[in-house]
């Protein structure tokens, strides 16, 4: 076995959660003679390693049988893992039940006990139906016509054929739905998520005509998830066309379609998780706080407990979620101080975690506290978290984060009143943004605004800079290509307390409750 495939062992066996390694030890005891303490002790000293160094395994186990012929011992260890996953995951899986039905239909169809085989398939359709398993649907309907074909049709009329081709053919069109709506899916996130949000008339343009290949047709009358499907598409179209309503409409259907069956997503729970962080920040985003916060509470009640979870890795990305989104709505609520109280279980998270949560949503998540401190002028503590972002070497530095991170640093060291700091500062930043390329108009009418006002310390002059300032971000604010640089901070409103000589959290609870 290559370098790659003996990775791919240590991979596996890694990816186990601790009820999986458990199952592995019984079944391997179960299944295999004579070689399972062998392939025990290799699984348990894989397991034990943090990275995978072959030479540590020959000298552990040196002279020992399992070194023999060992690319394939490797291999059988693998497909033995691979087999206890089968079986441990089968109850698990409505999928994995239905086709171990199939294949049992098929041992007993080959012995001639076709009666038994009807009532198994009769049982594996139900489920398929119960499910909207539509191609293992297609799979049991073809089964089914074999046990009409046995005895050259003398068993049924046809009526029944009649019935069946007619059933097939609903089927099919589901099948076929589905399979257009991916089509469209995949073309219209692969355009996203290499251009991103739309910036122009001929980006929208671009993504309009994929919408439009969709026909006219009467999506109630089919499935929750072909109509699962069709409402993810116009929810990711709407809101990259900054159409928020539209967008929150369609997100809105697919929560009710989820939560009237959920019997129907039980194999997809990602499903159900993407879509209510979805609703949240759109909600948020729309102000719709309330709603958002009933949303948030739903989220936080699907998070697994620290002592109930075996799965670091969801444990991490539901926390993550909450917390980004949490934050997100106090800051937009001009509840700041809800968010700063939220620091201790942060940093409790950071401590349980470590380096296991991902470098970006760490720095999203220290952004919003770090705007929460400067919303009310603690500038110092600002700094300290907002300097966590720019410190950290493994963010990209074109991530948007960190460029919102160089201009907050800016408006603080403005705020602490840095006088001989900033200048090298505000440079330092404008040779950043020059290598990044510029991507918001909004980047040049800041650079331009701090550039100036920190050149006087007159109230007035200062105002008179700012004045015409605060309407050229007043019509950014309103454009959809740059209304994501406010999600950041509200630059507008920061700008109107200093006209105003009022403070900044004031103003912006104002606007929020407005």
């Amino acid at each position: 076995m290559s370098n790659k495939a003996s990775n791919h062992l240590f991979e596996l066996i890694k990816s186990l959660n601790k009820s999986e390694k458990r199952y592995f030890k019984l079944f391997s005891s179960r299944h295999t003679i004579g070689e399972e303490n062998g392939y025990l002790r290799l699984f348990d000293f894989i397991d034990k390693m943090d990275e995978y160094q072959e030479d540590l395994i020959f000298m552990h186990f040196k002279g020992q049988p399992l070194l023999n012929k060992f690319s394939i011992t490797k291999g059988r260890l693998y497909q033995n893992i691979l087999r206890s996953l089968d079986s441990f995951n089968t109850n698990n899986s409505k999928e994995a039940q239905i086709y171990q039905q199939l294949h049992s239909a098929e041992i007993l169809f080959n012995k001639g006990l076709y009666k038994q085989v009807e009532k198994i398939l009769n049982s594996a359709e139900k489920q398929a139906v119960k499910y909207e398993m539509h191609r293992i649907l297609l799979i049991v309907l073809d089964k089914q016509k074999r046990l009409v074909e046995k005895d050259l049709y003398a068993d049924i009329k046809t009526e029944s054929i009649h019935k069946m081709c007619a059933k097939e053919a609903r089927v099919i069109d589901e099948v076929s739905t589905q399979q257009f709506l991916w089509k469209i899916k995949s073309l219209l996130f692969h355009e996203i998520n290499t251009n991103g949000n739309v910036r122009n008339e001929k980006d929208t343009i671009k993504l309009r005509q994929l919408i439009d290949e969709i026909p006219e047709f009467e999506i109630e009358t089919y499935s929750v998830k072909t109509n699962y499907l069709y409402n993810h598409i116009k929810s990711a179209y709407y809101f990259s066309v900054n159409d928020l309503p539209c967008s929150y409409h369609h997100l809105e259907l697919n929560l009710k379609a989820i939560e009237g069956d959920k019997s129907i997503f039980n194999d997809a729970p990602n499903i159900y998780f993407s879509v209510l962080t979805n609703l949240i920040y759109v909600s948020t985003r729309l102000k719709k706080f309330d709603i958002a916060t009933d949303y948030l509470n739903k989220l936080k009640e699907l998070m697994p407990k620290e002592n109930e979870s075996s799965n670091l890795d969801l444990n991490i990305k539901y926390f993550s979620s909450w917390c980004s989104l949490q934050l997100f709505l106090f800051t937009e609520k001009a509840a700041f101080q809800k968010a700063i109280d939220l620091i201790p279980e942060i940093n409790h998270a950071y401590q349980l975690y470590g380096d296991r949560i991902n470098n970006l949503r760490k720095a999203y998540i220290d952004f919003k506290v770090g705007i929460a401190y400067f919303s009310i002028g603690e500038y110092n503590e600002a700094l300290s978290w907002i300097n966590k972002i720019l410190n950290e070497e493994k963010i990209d530095s074109k991530q948007d984060i960190f460029c919102f991170a160089q201009l907050i640093n800016l408006l603080i060291h403005y705020e602490l009143k840095n006088d001989r700091f900033l200048p090298y500062a505000i440079n330092a930043t404008k040779r950043y943004f020059k290598n990044r390329n510029l991507i918001y108009k909004f980047e040049t009418v800041f650079l331009k605004m701090i550039s100036q006002i920190s050149k006087t310390n007159d109230v007035f002059d200062r105002e008179e800079i700012l004045v015409p300032l605060a309407k050229e971000l007043e019509a950014l604010k309103l454009d959809p290509k740059e209304q994501v640089v406010f999600e950041y901070f509200d630059f507008h409103t920061w700008v109107k307390s200093k006209i105003d000589r009022k403070k900044y959290a004031a103003l912006k609870l104002v606007e929020a409750e407005g």
